[in-house]
């Protein structure tokens, strides 16, 4: 599966380093590119959940589009990732209303 994210705005060589790092420190990130002005992320169709959780971060951190994420919901992690709408992704990745 592959994300897209869209004319991130790195503050420094070292953050836009950082953030190659971290996605590349995942063993379900098969490749990491950039591809005019977006950055290409091929994944495992499952990450576990600390990846996720992490992609999640990453993505909330750099503004990158959270709703491409909905397609790593599975049954074994509805419960924290979509029934959990108090978190912080919540919105940003299902939108404003619950549909369960």
């Amino acid at each position: 599966m592959k994300l897209e994210a869209k004319s991130i705005k790195f503050l420094s060589p070292a953050d836009e380093q950082s953030f190659f790092d971290r996605l590349n420190a995942l063993s379900g990130v098969n490749d990491v590119y950039g591809l005019g002005f977006s950055v290409v992320i091929d994944t495992n169709q499952s990450l576990d959940d600390e990846e996720l959780k992490e992609i999640i971060a990453l993505f909330y951190r750099y503004g990158v589009n959270m709703k491409q994420l909905k397609a790593f919901l599975s049954e074994g992690n509805r419960i924290w990732f979509k029934h959990n709408q108090q978190s912080y992704w919540y919105k940003k990745v299902f939108g404003n209303r619950c549909s369960r």
